[in-house]
């Protein structure tokens, strides 16, 4: 595949940004479940993450993080599979790219991995604060999803590159308004409110 050397046009760029917002709310949620699942954590950072994420009991709000983030991948990754990578794979096929649908064959690959690791997280995230068990079904849960998920971003902002930055090329930005501020992590947003019945 052809390198692109130029500077990141604005679909790659917004790709980035919208995967800054992901890897920000992922390292938040692996700060909350230590501060759960780990002893000897510090006092104040511990206070610093519960305040952060507006705490009133760990095992009620973690939930709710927990399952706004999951929603947040899921939704992210769906409008990936459905039409950003039909329309890169119809454009790079008519640069004469055919090697190109293995990168999407892959990154597909990958978003059906991370929707069991996403639904494995959600479940375990849900019995917690409980025993040592779930504790130690938590923490598994959650560095599993972190390392997958870590790997796809890199593996997806650097396969895309070349074709997102000709994408920008060709066609303008205002042809595909800005996502809204979910899109770009929930910890970003105000997606989490304070009062939300019904989800604990």
């Amino acid at each position: 595949m052809a390198q692109d050397t130029g500077e990141a046009g604005w679909a790659l760029t917004r790709l980035v940004k919208m995967h800054a917002g992901m890897r920000d709310d992922l390292a938040l949620l692996r700060r909350a479940v230590a501060v759960i699942t780990e002893d000897g954590q510090d006092l104040a950072d511990a206070a610093a993450v519960l305040t952060h994420l507006s705490f009133r009991r760990p095992g009620w709000t973690l939930r709710r993080y927990c399952a706004s983030f999951c929603r947040f991948v899921h939704a992210h990754h769906d409008v990936e599979t459905s039409m950003l990578f039909p329309a890169l794979l119809q454009q790079q096929q008519d640069a004469g790219d055919p090697e190109f649908k293995q990168v999407i064959d892959r990154l597909d690959a990958d978003h059906r991995a991370l929707t069991d690791d996403l639904e494995e997280a959600e479940r375990a995230l849900a019995r917690l604060p409980g025993d040592e068990a779930a504790k130690a079904a938590a923490a598994g849960a959650l560095v599993r999803l972190a390392d997958r998920l870590t790997e796809h971003l890199d593996y997806e902002e650097t396969s895309l590159a070349p074709a997102l930055n000709r994408m920008s090329r060709v066609v303008s930005e205002d042809a595909f308004p800005a996502p809204p501020s979910e899109h770009f992590g929930i910890s970003r947003s105000s997606v989490l409110e304070t009062d939300h019945a019904g989800q604990d």
